[in-house]
């Protein structure tokens, strides 16, 4: 069977680590541009370190192609954008997606849910690892994690993203797309949202016990909103799971999930995670899709979540005083 064609439109931390496994393994792939600035730009070589600590030179010279002088539409477009960006990314890419063909989601936070009409178009990529910039330039993939691949209408995606991604990156196919969103969404909600309106490091947030309080009260408030959707979660491989950690039901003893966070602050202790970043850099942070998400969902069912409130108002706030 011919092998599909994917192509890339947005390149990031977490398109450059997708792209680098198929690199790897010798997969053909395009990277659209829409101006020939950025375009020059990544015709210099990216450094990749793996979680493996083996770094790769991606030569990416002969990947890239100006969107508007596309010839064959591909069936695949990783969408590397933020959230806020989505909506401009499918416009201008319809034109090079095949009729049959998906964009794939790899945002944070519940992207599928913003664009029903385009369901039968769209994949959501659910991801599980970290990869942030360093100070000279090179991309760090912190961890080992997975890519759980989903449609939104409820069918498996193409098995052949084993073997496209894998040894690099773990492949996990589902039929149960949402419950992965949903536990990633918790995840993210103390991770990238509590730490952002802290402006802090993972080991700084997670070995402070008031930040840790916070953090399951995140987590229980989202536990109850799940339960009212009647969301079964999914754990992302490596996590932990949010019935777990969050009060309730099936709760842990409250000192062991303290003790889980802990292990999680001194595992990841000065990573400074996506939205921490965008707020070191000045730059606008994707909140309202993260804690702003369940916000609006517990709006909807008239649910209190003062929490994830507070964790909205603090961001905020820090992003008007640029």
């Amino acid at each position: 069977m011919k092998s599909p064609t994917i192509a890339f439109f947005g390149i990031g931390s977490v398109t450059v680590t997708i792209l680098h496994a198929l690199y790897q393994n010798g997969i053909p792939f395009t990277i659209l541009c829409k101006d020939k600035t950025r375009m020059e730009s990544l015709k210099t070589p990216i450094r990749f370190l793996g979680p493996n600590k083996k770094t790769t030179v991606l030569n990416l010279a002969n990947h890239l192609q100006m969107i508007d002088l596309v010839t064959l539409p591909f069936d695949f477009i990783f969408l590397g954008c933020k959230n806020q960006s989505l909506e401009n990314y499918i416009t201008l890419t319809n034109h090079v997606l095949k009729p049959d063909g998906k964009w794939i989601f790899i945002q944070n936070g519940l992207p599928e849910g913003h664009f029903l009409s385009l369901k039968d178009k769209i994949m959501g990529g659910v991801v599980g690892w970290n990869t942030q910039v360093l100070s000279d330039g090179t991309y760090f993939q912190s961890n080992v994690g997975s890519l759980i691949l989903g449609q939104t209408n409820g069918k498996k995606p193409d098995p052949r993203w084993h073997q496209f991604l894998e040894p690099w990156i773990p492949v996990v196919t589902t039929e149960h797309l949402l419950g992965f969103r949903w536990h990633k969404l918790a995840i993210n909600a103390i991770i990238n949202g509590l730490a952002a309106s802290k402006q802090s490091s993972l080991g700084e947030l997670f070995l402070n016990l008031k930040s840790r309080n916070e953090a399951i009260a995140i987590l229980s408030e989202i536990k109850t909103l799940m339960k009212k959707l009647n969301v079964k979660e999914e754990v992302v491989p490596g996590s932990f799971p949010i019935q777990k950690l969050g009060d309730g039901e099936n709760a842990l003893p409250k000192w062991i999930r303290h003790l889980v966070l802990i292990i999680l602050g001194l595992k990841y202790f000065k990573i400074r995670t996506s939205m921490v970043q965008d707020l070191d850099h000045k730059r606008k942070t994707e909140i309202n899709f993260i804690n702003g998400e369940v916000i609006q969902i517990a709006k909807s069912l008239g649910v209190s979540v003062p929490y994830n409130e507070k964790v909205v108002s603090e961001v905020l706030t820090l992003e008007n005083n640029f």
